[in-house]
Parts: C-alpha cells; structure tokens; sequence
C-alpha cells in the first residue's frame, strides 16, 4: 500500500508526458494539442492539520488524477469532451494506512473558446465516494465554468453548479459545498511560478472553504516538469465523507500544472 501513490503519479505522468506544458484540451483557434491531456490539476502531498497537534492522525496524504479525451472538435473554438478526476485523502500515517475516503468524478463537457481571452464551459458531471451505507456521498450536477485572460499574468475563473443527491440524509451538503467556485491565478509569463486564491461561498456567506495553492517547476524549460507545490486548505467541504466539519490542513508535495485550463 504505500508504493500506491508512487505507481498512481507515475501513471499520470506518463499519460501527460505527451502534452507540452502550455497546452491545454481546450485550445485557441489554430493551436496543436493531444487528445488526452491534463484536466484539472495531478499532484501528490502530504501535510498536517493546523488546528491540531501533529500526530499520525491528524497527517496525511493528498492526492488528485485528473485527464480529459477530446472526442470531437468543432472548427477549431469547441470541443466535445469526456473527463475523469479521482482525489484521495490517504491516512498512510496510521496502521494498515486506511483511506479515509476516494471521490470518483466523471464528466461529460462542452468547452467553447469564444475569444482570446474568454473561455466557456458547460458539462453535466457525477462525484461520488464509492461507499455504501451511512457513508455513501453521491452527487449528480450540471455545471457551468468561464475562464477570462484579461492579463498573459492572470486568469480568473467562476464556476457554478446545480444538481440533486443519491441520498437524502446529505441534502445539506450546498450548505456546506458551496454553490459557486470563484478564484484567480497568477503566473509569470514562462509559466514557472504561480499563485491561486480560490473560495467556495453558500448562498449566504456564512460558510465556505478557502484554498490557498503556491507552485514553482524544477527546471526553466521542458515539455513536462514538475512543481513543487504547496496547499493550504480551511473551511467546511475537502471531502465529501466529512462535508459539514470543518478543517485546516497545509501540506506540500509536488504537481503537474496546467495553466491554460484549471477548474478545481
């Protein structure tokens, strides 16, 4: 079990391995691309909980698999994609190393680059945990995203989402979730080190989970290089198995980036 997260992230570089780093699923007009690339963000990491003492049970690891296939492409502005993301909290600390829970997260989506520097996403998508019992978590939405460039060092995003539960006991689950993701990245223009703030508000304002991610790559140049990176996490809604608690956790570990197209 513990060489699990090494094979898991070898995978996914290999897989990447084929996508320069400015690439992107979802490209402008007359660009070259692969048909599998790189989705939301792959990384491993380990770290602790701030709001805690640091023990074996309030340490982790953290770990994110997330790739797109284009199926069809429109004159060269929208594509037809299918995606899959798997997000693991490990407690590989413990004994026998449990994981506390795997989301499974599957998507059917419709991107449209509408100009240079505005991007449009719609898709229908399912998440769920894999448990069953009490602990089962199942979620089935549609979601729409825009991207906006408005500087080749910035990019801002906004996603909002509607759906239903597979269970009734966790209806709550917006009140913790969120409605809406709203965040913004820097990067510096060679794409070497970058910065994102992203927050999930309720409807109210009353609870949200704020994410704060710092990433910098080994090497200046290189079709694929990994980062270093670094997490910090704190409100209510990092898993789906413990939704309505909330947590404080940093941890550091290493990513595969990509800066043209990154929903969270």
């Amino acid at each position: 079990m513990r060489y699990f997260a090494t094979i898991l992230f070898a995978i996914i570089f290999s897989l990447s391995a084929s996508a320069k780093s400015g690439d992107s699923v979802v490209v402008k007009q007359k660009s070259r691309y692969p048909v599998i690339g790189m989705w939301k963000q792959n990384y491993i990491a380990t770290g602790f909980a701030t709001n805690q003492p640091v023990s074996k049970f309030s340490s982790d690891i953290k770990f994110q698999l997330s790739l797109a296939l284009r199926l069809w492409n429109i004159k060269g502005k929208v594509d037809i994609l299918t995606t899959y993301s798997q997000r693991s909290i490990w407690n590989v600390y413990q004994e026998s190393c449990p994981f506390l829970e795997t989301a499974y997260n599957p998507g059917l989506w419709v991107a449209w680059q509408t100009n240079e520097k505005v991007r449009l996403l719609f898709g229908i998508e399912h998440e769920s945990n894999g448990l069953d019992g009490d602990k089962s978590r199942s979620f089935n939405y549609a979601t729409v995203a825009c991207l906006y460039e408005p500087h080749p060092n910035w990019i801002l995003g906004a996603r909002a989402w509607y759906g239903y539960y597979g269970r009734e006991h966790i209806s709550r689950y917006y009140h913790y979730r969120g409605v809406m993701q709203l965040w913004g990245t820097f990067h510096t223009r060679n794409d070497r080190f970058s910065v994102t703030a992203l927050v999930n508000p309720t409807v109210t304002f009353t609870r949200y989970n704020l994410q704060v991610e710092a990433a910098w790559r080994m090497a200046k140049r290189g079709d694929w290089i990994p980062s270093i990176f670094v997490q910090y996490c704190y409100g209510y809604g990092e898993t789906m198995i413990d939704y309505n608690r909330r947590t404080s956790k940093i941890r550091l570990g290493i990513s595969l980036m990509n800066s043209k197209m990154n929903l969270y």
